[in-house]
């Protein structure tokens, strides 16, 4: 389901917000479409690095997939980016008469594409999970299960044309600090070659890194 807060307000400590607030600040300057607090360099030709120092995290994706840096802030939950085989739809901030486009938005993801984006939780916004595994060293629950292709309430993320059913993978991540609590991934995968999509997603998870 995707993410809405009703109000772009940080709660956790002032670091945090001073990092958010001073690479927006940088972001704007650019006029780079991009949202709260990420850069991107190349890492040869198949990967890109994605870092978000705000959030003391950094990831690589494949460098055909585009990104697009989320607009607003949230209580509990920050939604950090959304990563696309499509072009991602555009981002609304939050504004006293809307909410804001929701993490991830609605969106229609060719056959053997792959829709992903990840979100930072402070303690107060975070579930509890039980870990089936660890990804950077930290504890993680890492799913896969099957989805309709078609528009559910809890699928807003489809694929269109390559079937019946699209995966959709899930990690929770036990973040690195009690401003960064968890960290989470959510991807769907298109058909009919699942097995592609998903191991680019798997090689994104794996990449990632904490820092302090």
């Amino acid at each position: 389901m995707p993410v809405r807060e009703p109000l772009p307000v940080l709660r956790p400590g002032r670091g945090l917000l001073i990092a958010a607030v001073g690479l927006a600040l940088v972001v704007a300057s650019l006029g780079l479409l991009v949202g709260c607090g990420g850069k991107s360099t190349a890492q040869g030709s198949a990967l890109v690095r994605a870092s978000y120092p705000g959030y003391n995290l950094s990831f690589r994706y494949p460098s055909t997939w585009r990104r697009r840096n989320w607009c607003w802030i949230g209580n509990n939950l920050y939604p950090l980016t959304l990563l696309s085989t499509a072009v991602p739809p555009a981002c609304h901030a939050i504004t006293a008469y809307n909410q804001g486009t929701p993490l991830p938005p609605p969106q229609r993801i060719r056959p053997n594409g792959v829709a992903a984006w990840w979100l930072a939780a402070n303690k107060a916004g975070s579930a509890r999970f039980e870990p089936n595994t660890h990804v950077a060293g930290r504890p993680a629950l890492v799913t896969v299960h099957r989805q309709p292709t078609r528009r559910t309430a809890h699928s807003y993320v489809n694929c269109d044309a390559s079937g019946p059913t699209q995966r959709f993978l899930q990690a929770l991540i036990r973040g690195p600090s009690s401003t960064v609590h968890e960290v989470q991934l959510g991807a769907v995968i298109c058909g009919p070659n699942f097995a592609a999509g998903e191991a680019d997603v798997r090689r994104m998870l794996d990449s990632l890194r904490f820092t302090r």
